[in-house]
């Protein structure tokens, strides 16, 4: 079976998200395209999961406090 390939994208970051987006790849012993793939999946599932539904997204902390998440 050949091996598809995949699509590529060209993606421009300001210095500050690719500074943070390299920090949290450190802490995820993973690579900037990992965390990038990581969130474009949570993105597409939380913004579709609010067109279809209308839902909204929250935070939940170890003490129980909920913070709603906006501007997705």
């Amino acid at each position: 079976m050949p091996t598809q390939e995949l699509p590529l994208y060209e993606v421009r970051m300001d210095p500050q998200m690719d500074e943070d987006m390299g920090q949290l790849a450190k802490r995820l012993s993973a690579n900037r395209a990992e965390v990038f793939r990581r969130a474009m999946r949570l993105y597409v599932a939380v913004k579709n999961r609010q067109l279809d539904d209308r839902s909204s997204l929250f935070l939940e902390d170890a003490q129980g406090s909920r913070t709603e998440i906006t501007g997705v």
